[in-house]
């Protein structure tokens, strides 16, 4: 199915979801998430992400708060889609990880694994080796208390903006859907009565001059009353 709303963490974003949020597209489809594993499994073996972007200033980025700069240039290195495996990280990574993630990180959707094609590669299928990995020493090195507080406090204020966005867009398509009403005021629409207007008066006195000159005889006075219910 293809998707449209733009969600999800920064880091872990596939190109087209990075175009459809600059709104260079406005569609992609499941495969974005294939991306993302490949992101995940890159992590997961080495402490760190693929793609990362940094200003170079003290500008909170690092913290959680919003910088333009630096989450351009992570947008504009996801759109690149380049990436190393660092010897001194990724020498005692067998070659079928580091397979598995090159073919999972393709900038083309279309050239990606799919799901089933992920769950048949042979790293999968258990011909991984039984290595002891130095990835949680390094995620414990790294990732302390506070930086782990950053990295949640990033990944809600991106969700913080993408959600203001979407409910931006939904309030003017309501105003754009939304009917113009004129109400009339009941001054503004009220009508005179029948009686009053002058073409019933005329028609009363016309009938007034023929009932007299046919020699009738009014009992009492005749009275126009005008009816103002």
């Amino acid at each position: 199915p293809r998707l449209s709303p733009q969600c999800g963490s920064a880091e872990y974003m596939a190109p087209e979801v990075v175009e459809a949020f600059n709104e260079e597209a406005s569609i992609y489809d499941k495969r974005c998430d294939l991306w993302s594993l490949g992101v995940i499994l890159y992590i997961m073996l080495s402490g760190y992400p693929p793609f990362v972007g940094h200003c170079g200033s003290d500008c909170g980025w690092d913290r959680g708060e919003a910088c333009h700069t630096c989450q351009n240039m992570l947008f504009e290195s996801i759109q690149e889609g380049k990436y190393e495996f660092p010897d001194k990280d990724w020498a005692h990574i067998s070659f079928g990880a580091k397979d598995l993630i090159s073919k999972l990180l393709v900038r083309d959707a279309k050239k990606r694994l799919s799901a089933a094609q992920v769950l048949e590669h042979p790293w999968v299928q258990g011909c991984a080796p039984d290595n002891t990995l130095p990835t949680p020493i390094i995620l414990q090195r790294n990732s302390s208390a506070k930086e782990l507080t950053s990295f949640a406090a990033e990944a809600i204020a991106v969700n913080r903006q993408l959600t203001r966005r979407d409910e931006d867009e939904e309030e003017e398509a309501e105003e754009e859907a939304r009917p113009i009403i004129i109400k009339a005021t009941s001054r503004a629409m009220q009508l005179s009565p029948p009686s009053e207007s002058k073409l019933a008066k005329r028609r009363q006195k016309s009938s007034l001059a023929k009932a007299v000159a046919a020699g009738q005889h009014l009992v009492a006075p005749l009275v126009l009353v005008a009816d103002q219910a």
